[in-house]
């Protein structure tokens, strides 16, 4: 047989059910696809029933599976399938995504015109399947925008000004294979591609979307989603990644622009660091760890972009450090907090801590204590507790001072 035109990449591990939707969608969306295509599935050892479902749909698409006898990684399932994907063009899909064929078809189309545009990004919509609901886009282009080989200020300078993530493509096979794509830990791997993509050709970013991000796929199962996680600890890499774009532009920037280069880059990170703080505020994640990631913003001079006050966060996280460090609650059985706490205060302190709550307006009321935390407020004298045995008491101003304003 001849060669598919275009190959449409999935790698899977245990989501059957998210398969057996994507591949239905795909036999509707592809009715028409004009160009010859492959699906390919790379199936990271499910021990679900991944292969009955792509033997459900042979019948009905042009299928190829490769089931791994060990989960490989995401990382490594993802290599595989760059590097012997059969068509002349790759099409990444997550298992619990879609793709609009007709555009898809448009942008093939593009790329048989212009070969020397080597890859096409484009914004990805956003659907709740559940509600039914359009969600928009993840980002904004006014135009599309032919970045020239070579032109990494240009690529740079569009990644900046649109807040681009060029993670959704269609990429010539033959440029791939030779730019040898991996993902590594410390840099943001799709900026890296894409400054790799330029070095060989010119790439055009697309206004129009040809892929579907689904954010609520089935009312019955809430799946945590990847790019959440990711943007909850990524920001570095995203860093990293633009400053490697940036870096390959060696002397297309003078001085100064490489100066402004830089602050804009900062700029964009700040807006990351700012999804970061309201993401782990959604999730309840370790408030400690999310207001230090809130206080770089302070240093960037960027704290108007915190979902919420810095003094709240400040005082999340003095009260996560109470209930949570192992050294402050070390055999402890209860939690005392003596002084004057109104009513959010304590409702905050009970949700937070793992053991019972005892709250006492004055420390004269309290008998002997044995294996206890004591949390006293200002106008409370730390001396006039009643220790027992493995008592430690933390003055609420110096719990205060640990965490700065």
């Amino acid at each position: 047989m001849n060669a598919p035109l275009v190959t449409f990449c999935i790698p899977t591990y245990n989501r059957s059910r998210y398969l057996y939707s994507l591949l239905g969608c795909l036999v509707d969306n592809l009715a028409s696809f004009p160009h010859s295509y492959e699906i390919f599935v790379s199936d990271n050892a499910s021990d679900d029933d991944t292969p009955d479902i792509v033997a459900n749909y042979r019948d009905r698409l042009p299928l190829r599976y490769v089931r791994h006898a060990e989960n490989r990684g995401g990382r490594a399932n993802w290599q595989y399938m760059m590097a012997n994907a059969a068509g002349m063009y790759v099409v990444y899909v997550a298992d619990d995504d879609a793709i609009m064929g007709d555009r898809v078809a448009d942008v093939i189309t593009v790329l048989q015109r212009h070969p020397q545009i080597a890859v096409a990004y484009a914004p990805w919509k956003l659907l709740d399947l559940v509600a039914n609901k359009d969600q928009g886009q993840f980002y904004r282009q006014d135009k599309d925008i032919l970045i020239q080989q070579h032109d990494y200020a240009g690529l740079l300078d569009t990644l900046l000004t649109y807040r681009i993530f060029p993670e959704i493509y269609i990429a010539r096979r033959e440029v791939m294979l030779a730019m040898l794509p991996r993902i590594h830990e410390q840099v943001f791997y799709a900026f890296v591609h894409a400054a790799d993509f330029v070095q060989r050709a010119a790439v055009l970013f697309l206004k129009d979307p040809f892929y579907v991000a689904v954010t609520n796929y089935f009312a019955d199962h809430q799946r945590e989603q990847g790019g959440n996680q990711e943007a909850e600890v990524a920001w570095d890499r995203y860093r990293a990644g633009l400053e490697y774009v940036l870096g390959r532009a060696g002397d297309q920037f003078d001085d100064a622009g490489r100066l402004r280069a830089s602050l804009r880059i900062q700029e964009m990170l700040s807006d990351r660091i700012s999804v970061a703080v309201r993401l782990r505020l959604h999730a309840r994640r370790d408030p400690v760890e999310t207001y230090y990631l809130a206080y770089r913003l302070k240093a960037m001079n960027a704290i108007h972009k915190l979902p919420l006050p810095m003094d709240q966060l400040r005082s999340d996280a003095a009260l996560g450090f109470l209930c949570s460090d192992p050294e402050l609650n070390r055999g402890v059985a209860r939690l005392v907090c003596v002084g004057d706490f109104d009513a959010g205060v304590r409702t905050r302190i009970e949700s937070l801590a793992s053991v019972p709550v005892l709250f006492e307006t004055h420390a004269t009321d309290l008998t002997s204590l044995n294996d206890a935390l004591v949390l006293t407020r200002n106008n409370v004298d730390p001396s006039l507790i009643p220790t027992g045995s493995n008592v430690r008491v933390v003055a609420e101003q110096a719990l205060m001072q640990k965490f700065h304003h």
